[in-house]
C-alpha cells in the first residue's frame, strides 16, 4: 500500500487536472476504503426541516452511498444521486439510488437540479473558489452542508493526514450562500428565499 503525501498534494493542488485528482483519490480509495463520514441522527432531523414530498436529493462526494442507504427509508425522499470523483463499491443498490462517477468537476457540467443538495465531509476538499463554483451550479432550494471546519477564515491544514483543503470557516460559507440568496433556516441548512 502506498503512502500518500498529504501535504505535497496540497502543495501541487493549484496545477492538477481533474483526471489528476481522480488518480488520487483512486489511490486514497485503496489507501484508505473506509470513507462514511457522516452524522445520521443530524441528517434526519435535518431533513425533518425540508418542506416537500417525493424529494429529489443530489449529493456530493457520497462515497459509498451508505447515507443514501440510511435515508432512502423515508417517504419524503423519491430519488437521490450520489456525485463523486471515484467509484467504490456500493452499499446502497436500490432503484431510486444512482451513482454518477463525474469525468469532471461537477461544477464544470452546468447547473445542477435538484430540490435538495447534500454534501457530508465533503466541501473540506475542496478550495473556497471550488467551493464558489459549486454554489453558482446548484439549482437546488436546500442545501445542507456537514464538514469539520471552523467558524471563521484562515485554516490551514499544514500536517494534517487527510486531504482537506478548505481554507473558509461557516461566516464564510454563510456569507457564499447568502449572496445566492439562501437563508439559514437550520444547524447546517440553508433555503433558497
Amino acid at each position: 500500500m502506498a503512502v500518500i503525501d498529504w501535504d505535497a498534494w496540497r502543495h501541487e493542488y493549484g496545477s492538477m487536472t481533474f483526471a489528476d485528482q481522480q488518480r488520487f483519490y483512486a489511490d486514497v480509495a485503496v489507501a484508505h476504503p473506509c470513507q462514511q463520514n457522516f452524522d445520521l441522527p443530524h441528517a434526519r432531523e435535518t431533513f425533518d426541516r425540508i418542506e416537500g414530498d417525493r424529494l429529489s436529493v443530489v449529493e456530493l462526494g457520497g462515497w459509498d452511498g451508505a447515507l443514501a442507504e440510511a435515508m432512502l427509508d423515508r417517504d419524503d425522499i423519491a430519488t437521490w444521486t450520489n456525485y463523486d470523483i471515484v467509484g467504490v463499491p456500493q452499499v446502497c443498490r436500490r432503484e431510486d439510488y444512482r451513482l454518477e462517477v463525474l469525468d469532471d468537476y461537477l461544477w464544470n457540467k452546468g447547473q445542477v437540479h435538484g430540490d435538495v443538495f447534500v454534501a457530508c465531509h465533503t466541501i473540506e476538499h475542496l478550495t473556497a473558489a471550488e467551493l464558489e463554483w459549486l454554489f453558482d451550479a446548484l439549482h437546488v432550494e436546500y442545501i445542507y452542508l456537514q464538514a469539520p471546519i471552523g467558524k471563521e477564515s484562515g485554516q490551514t491544514w499544514g500536517g494534517y493526514v487527510g486531504s482537506h483543503i478548505l481554507e473558509i470557516g461557516w461566516d464564510r460559507i454563510d456569507e457564499l450562500l447568502a449572496e445566492r440568496g439562501y437563508r439559514v433556516v437550520g444547524p447546517n441548512l440553508w433555503r433558497l428565499t
